[in-house]
């Protein structure tokens, strides 16, 4: 049987679909999270709901990597899509670089990375500052999977923030320092902690809303959920 394939979820909603469709499943709770083990097809899987935010998914998927050895990582859930990504409600998003958007200095001269502090958050092969590239031609295979599998996917930079962006101009800047398409509360971290890890990362997100001034009443979460959760199953039963 081939190793695992671990998917994180934020929260329980984002997972659901997935979770209920699932062959031979148990429920355990390790290290305070419930763990959804299970076949999708010839696919073993183990969901976890991670908690919202970075420091949950850390916690999350450090207990998991030290306990199980994943094939990969898929991080599937729903984000907000900056204006000029030209993204809209219910759309799938793929990252190609995750970015810490918080993790700098504020200056009289204006925001700096975290480089500017001079002490990586992460050395290993190379030093990682905000930045964390996901593997080119994982993401290339994961879009050409779902694009064969009908979905139309759109791949760019994430931005991972501690506050949800409820400002246009604070989005409209947040795209352009990090060229990213779309903005989410987890990514991040869990690209962070794969990387530290060595183990094959990739996040999947559909678009439940546009970064504009905050107006809940425009927002599409279950349209998003379970787009993404639908697109998610295609890409594991075609790995």
């Amino acid at each position: 049987m081939p190793d695992p394939l671990l998917i994180l979820t934020a929260t329980a909603y984002e997972q659901q679909r997935l979770r209920d469709s699932l062959q031979q499943a148990t429920i355990q709770r390790i290290g305070h999270r419930a763990w959804v083990r299970g076949m999708i097809g010839i696919r073993p899987v183990v969901l976890i709901e991670t908690g919202i935010g970075a420091v949950n998914t850390t916690q999350a998927l450090t207990v998991a990597l030290q306990e199980i050895g994943p094939e990969l990582v898929l991080q599937i859930g729903i984000g907000g899509a900056y204006l000029s990504s030209g993204l809209d409600k219910g759309d799938l998003a793929l990252a190609t670089e995750e970015n810490y958007g918080d993790l700098g200095v504020i200056t009289p001269a204006g925001w700096f990375p975290a480089d500017e502090i001079g002490i990586p958050v992460l050395s290993i092969d190379r030093d990682y500052y905000n930045t964390y590239p996901l593997d080119p031609a994982l993401v290339a295979r994961a879009q050409h999977i779902l694009e064969q599998s009908g979905e139309c996917v759109v791949q760019g930079p994430f931005v991972t923030v501690q506050q949800c962006t409820g400002r246009e101009d604070i989005g409209n800047e947040l795209a352009a320092r990090f060229n990213a398409i779309c903005e989410n509360m987890e990514g991040a971290a869990a690209a962070h902690i794969s990387t530290l890890y060595a183990v094959p990362f990739l996040e999947l997100r559909a678009i439940s809303n546009l970064v504009e001034d905050r107006n809940k009443d425009a927002w599409d979460i279950p349209r998003a959920v379970q787009r993404v959760q639908i697109a998610a199953r295609k890409f594991i039963e075609a790995l």
